[in-house]
């Protein structure tokens, strides 16, 4: 559910200076005169402070005149803003000349967060070491386009940047930016730049907010999850592919794990849930196409969408971790990437796979074979003695011929120790489909127009009244079939009936409740209005609970925001 408000944006306004000396000036820089202005060797202006900083041909008359207001649809078709994956500019710091100085700008909420990272490296003049904040010429253009905060994402360099940015914008008045410096893997940072995205999109004066990192990819890309969880209602695994594609490529690291477990961890503030009235306009959707090469692709994925994982493919257990020259592990039934083997095993019946052991290049070869296939066939057991047949897995060690990671690193070589699962055979999917629907038909055979010969208790899904993602308000598709129901409880008067709601899993869960709500007292007054004695009737929301499709599939989550009618009384 995309949880977001209206708005349009403001620019802020300073009041009228002349150049008579006066200056907007923060505390740092009130009594310094227009005499004391001094040029940067970036090319910024600064006022005696170099940390509140004006544009080299700021103009102060045109302090007078208000900015045009912004709305998300402005940035949206300004930017030519297609999906999450969409390069504003590219890798090289090209691609749209008033955003120069940024680097793999994309969106994030259009007209309200953006991410990327500062062009030092590929900057065409005064090229600096990439592990730096944004250039000045970056600076002064988000200002220009009416940016009202950037934030830096790492906690080095950021001695000499502009806490502060002031400049006319590319369409008349001026605006100010802020410039902060924030750590991603910080969980109180994370909450301040949510609270900042947050203001957002929820103060017309504010314009967006840029999070960038050095290449904008895996700091941008960890935040960009954390913010379109909050207010996207994107899964976790959706986030952690989101994340993955993001990377352009840079994410075989094993290190990268560790990232990908916090994004799956993060669980929405309440505090920062938003009226949700713009849904997916605001939400950029994820590309038509994905490339599967880039994703990480883990047990947990074969367990929860095993028709998504061709045959062939090969997924690292990194949760099953032997100790060093071990071939057992304590408490298996408590690690979670065994669970999920063992749940994809037991739920898809026709799928072999291939148990693989692997070690690092220590040791002698002939060692690393046998302690790899003793490791392969630890887990081979252990699942034989979980109840899965013998005939649908085979294990077999490889010894440290097929690193995945670099033996360079003492991080490389630990996570070379590893055990692999390949999918070797599986019952073969309809791949135009996210997931098999077969096993929901059955809620359709009940009709509305056989009601009065269902047993009290019974519910009967209203299956063309279909809610938008955040939304309760009817519409004319929904008519019909509430046409139908008016006419059966008119023919039937003796019939009571409860109107439940439901929601999908996307949002947070008291969120859910409340819009549960809505939905079910939208039919009842829908009823209500065209003459049902209200006595017959009831309405309650039951949120995110009893969902009748799986939540990770988009079908899924179009089947779960439903009304049931439930029969009370005949």
């Amino acid at each position: 559910m995309k949880a977001l408000i209206t708005f349009s944006y403001f620019f802020f306004l300073w009041p009228v200076f002349a150049f008579s000396g006066q200056n907007p000036g923060d505390p740092d820089t009130n009594k310094i005169g227009v005499d004391s202005i001094q040029y940067r060797m970036d090319s910024l202006i600064h006022l005696g402070n170099p940390r509140y900083t004006y544009s080299q041909n700021f103009v102060w008359a045109d302090s007078s005149e208000a900015s045009i207001l912004r709305t998300p649809e402005y940035y949206k078709d300004r930017y030519k803003e297609k999906d999450l994956m969409y390069k504003v500019v590219d890798n090289w710091g090209k691609g749209f000349d008033s955003l120069y100085g940024t680097r793999n700008l994309r969106p994030i909420l259009h007209g309200i967060a953006y991410r990327g990272g500062a062009n030092n490296y590929f900057h065409e003049t005064k090229k600096r070491r990439n592990s730096n904040p944004l250039p000045a010429d970056g600076i002064d253009n988000l200002c220009s386009e009416g940016f009202s905060h950037s934030v830096y994402l790492y906690r080095t360099n950021f001695d000499n940047a502009p806490v502060s940015h002031s400049c006319n914008c590319e369409n008349g008045g001026i605006n100010k930016m802020k410039y902060s410096q924030f750590d991603y893997y910080d969980t109180q940072h994370v909450y301040d730049m949510l609270e900042i995205v947050h203001k957002s999109a929820l103060n017309d004066s504010v314009g967006p907010v840029y999070l960038h990192c050095w290449n904008g990819w895996h700091a941008s890309g960890f935040i960009s999850a954390i913010i379109l969880k909050q207010f996207c209602g994107m899964s976790d695994l959706e986030a952690t592919a989101y994340w993955d594609l993001g990377t352009d490529g840079a994410n075989t690291s094993p290190r990268y794990n560790k990232i990908r477990e916090d994004i799956k961890n993060f669980k929405p503030y309440p505090e920062f849930i938003l009226i949700d009235s713009l849904g997916n306009k605001v939400c950029p959707p994820m590309p038509d196409i994905i490339d599967s090469s880039m994703l990480h692709i883990t047990v947990e994925h074969l367990a929860i969408v095993p028709e998504a994982i061709p045959v062939g493919t090969i997924m690292i257990m990194n949760k099953v971790k032997f100790g060093p020259n071990k071939t057992t592990l304590s408490s298996p039934g408590n690690n979670p990437d065994l669970k999920y083997l063992l749940e994809a095993l037991e739920k898809s019946p026709s799928l072999k796979v291939e148990i693989a052991g692997h070690t690092d290049r220590s040791g002698k070869a002939a060692t690393n074979k046998v302690l790899s296939t003793k490791r392969a066939q630890w887990v081979f057991n252990y699942l034989v003695k979980k109840g899965i047949p013998a005939e649908r897995m085979v294990f077999k060690g490889y010894g440290h011929f097929k690193p995945a990671y670099t033996n360079k690193t003492k991080e490389g070589r630990s996570a070379n120790r590893r055990i692999e699962v390949k999918v070797l055979s599986k019952k073969h999917s309809d791949l135009t489909k996210l997931a098999n629907e077969d096993s929901f038909e059955e809620a359709k055979e009940l009709s509305i127009s056989k009601i009065s010969t269902y047993d009290v208790g019974t519910s009967i899904i209203l299956d063309k009244v279909i809610f938008e993602p955040g939304l309760s308000e009817l519409t004319e598709p929904n008519y019909a079939q509430l046409n139908e129901l008016v006419k059966v409880l008119t023919k039937h008067a003796s019939i009571a009936i409860e109107l439940g709601g439901f929601t999908d899993k996307s949002g947070i869960p008291e969120k859910n409740l409340l819009l549960s709500e809505e939905r079910a007292k939208a039919v009842w007054n829908y009823l209500t209005e065209r003459g049902i004695d209200s006595a017959r009737l009831s309405h309650h929301g039951y949120g995110d609970a009893k969902p009748i499709a799986p939540n990770k599939y988009r079908w899924g989550r179009d089947k779960n925001r439903r009304i049931e009618v439930k029969l009370i009384a005949l």
